[in-house]
């Protein structure tokens, strides 16, 4: 069984019992004055500042005493994707434990005819006009009998009469959520009080819909991370002098700096390495090719394209400013197939070659 403090994120509403030290907590709290209750729950999420990694750690929604904060908890798991745990009557519910198959609880079998409007509740609930009414008992081994199964699974849409008491609201939310599972929990309406009559499937007069507060939430989820994936935009810093160099130097041709290196190219346009004291052969099978991005690759001496700093760097054993200054401020060029030794000890090495 856990404890409050297994959890890394407490999430609360208006009314939520304080999260225990050491536990993060953050309010979703669905801001007032708004007709549209489900744009303020998923405004609540927004002003929270919860993210999809937030819901990567343990959460749990810490309930206040009020049936109604199951708007805020529909958000929640519609944010996080599944189901997530609660505290509620002074004891932790592990909901992300239960079964998520709906199809584990038997029904009565198909009904007849089209089941437009059903209502469910508690052992209290009294019958609505024009429509069935299940009662269910979260005390009992089968939570629900087949005839009440048949009912909640199949009605196109379901009112549900929360409990008073918000612990057995919550359980019997989850529970009708996973009887009218359909790949993922379909929450019902919440009833707000005496409904009138249906008239349509989708009445706005029957509560508040919580399947549509959930799927906005995952929406809103879903926006937040396609919003991650491109390359954030940043203001731009000014290159320093010191950097500015070395970029000047990478805009020199390459071809410039491969002959002044020694090399040369035959008419297919393959240059010769200016590293041949790494090919057995002496590289006389050109194993040099120039990229269209002033860049070049040694198949033999390098793992990947190199600019003219960087070739400079390796062949001659040169530091970035050292190579900078030996493209930029020198004229020197450099007979690579003159039988050199290690950098340091060829002709025309480390000082001729930069100051020069």
């Amino acid at each position: 069984m856990n404890e409050l403090t297994d959890y890394v994120l407490a999430v609360r509403v208006t009314g939520s019992p304080s999260a225990p030290e050491g536990v993060k907590s953050v309010d979703v709290t669905p801001p007032a004055g708004t007709g549209d209750i489900t744009a303020a729950a998923v405004e609540g999420l927004r002003a929270g500042g919860l993210t999809p990694a937030d819901l990567r750690s343990r959460v749990i929604f810490m309930a206040p005493d009020d049936p109604g904060c199951l708007v805020s908890y529909a958000a929640l798991c519609g944010f996080a994707g599944r189901r997530v745990d609660a505290y509620a009557g002074g004891a932790v519910l592990e909901f992300s434990r239960l079964d998520p198959d709906g199809s584990t609880f038997a029904d009565a079998g198909r009904p007849d005819g089209h089941l437009m409007w059903a209502q469910a509740g508690g052992p209290g609930i009294q019958d609505a006009p024009e429509m069935p009414t299940v009662r269910l008992a979260l005390n009992t081994p089968g939570l629900a009998e087949p005839e009440a199964v048949t009912v909640i699974r199949y009605a196109a849409r379901l009112r549900m009469v929360a409990s008073a008491a918000v612990r057995d609201a919550l359980a019997m939310l989850l529970l009708i959520a996973a009887i009218r599972r359909r790949g993922e929990d379909r929450f019902p309406y919440l009833s707000t009080g005496t409904e009138p009559a249906p008239t349509t499937k989708d009445d706005p007069t029957q509560g508040i819909d919580l399947e549509k507060i959930r799927r906005a939430a995952a929406e809103h989820r879903k926006a937040l991370r396609a919003g991650r994936k491109g390359a954030e935009i940043v203001p731009a810093v000014p290159v320093g002098a010191h950097d500015q160099r070395i970029a000047d130097a990478n805009k020199t041709s390459v071809t410039t700096v491969l002959t002044r290196l020694g090399s040369t190219a035959d008419a297919a346009g393959r240059w010769s390495c200016p590293r041949p004291d790494r090919h057995g052969d002496g590289d006389r099978d050109l194993s040099m090719k120039i990229s269209g991005d002033n860049r070049v690759r040694c198949r033999r001496c390098d793992g990947e394209k190199a600019g003219p700093v960087r070739l400079v760097v390796d062949v001659l054993g040169l530091t970035p400013d050292e190579a900078a200054a030996f493209i930029l401020d020198s004229t020197q060029t450099l007979d690579t197939r003159s039988g050199w030794g290690p950098p340091g000890e060829r002709t025309g090495g480390r000082t001729d070659a930069v100051s020069a």
